[in-house]
């Protein structure tokens, strides 16, 4: 089940977090923040009652380009549709609130990450050197979010 994320939801999204990521990962005050006050909304797949997905979208106050800041799929539901499904929600959302354009940023290593992108229309925009802690490379991959039926 997809669903919009609660503030009881916290403590899982952080160990998620940290199950997903190793270095860059966000601390509590940070997704606190982006649960309650950030111009933001995030989602969660939920299977029995845990979180096992979640993605967060940053909006821009007057521009319509929104930006996918994070997506984790815990360990055992990869490579199941569970990111697509999240993907698809956030996108179906952003369309709503008349967003045109998202974009991301995707490690370059993350290939099964970039093959679901690119199967959501995402294109690569640009490469960006030296953009994680560790020194590796990402990609910023765009979509363009048609209005319309």
């Amino acid at each position: 089940m997809i669903r919009k994320a609660r503030q009881n939801d916290l403590a899982s999204l952080l160990v998620l977090e940290n199950e997903c990521f190793k270095e860059e990962t966000f601390k509590k005050k940070q997704i606190k923040y982006l649960l309650q006050k950030a111009k933001s909304f995030v989602l969660v797949a939920e299977v029995n009652g845990n979180i096992i997905g979640s993605i967060i979208i940053l909006m821009r106050k007057n521009i319509a380009h929104a930006r996918i800041y994070s997506l984790n799929i815990h360990r055992k539901y990869r490579r199941k549709g569970i990111g697509g499904l999240l993907m698809d929600e956030a996108i179906r959302s952003l369309k709503e609130k008349g967003y045109t354009k998202v974009s991301l940023e995707v490690g370059i290593q993350n290939i099964a990450a970039q093959k679901l992108y690119n199967s959501r229309d995402f294109f690569e925009d640009k490469r960006l050197s030296k953009y994680y802690k560790n020194g590796d490379d990402a990609i910023h991959m765009i979509k363009i979010i048609k209005q319309g039926h």
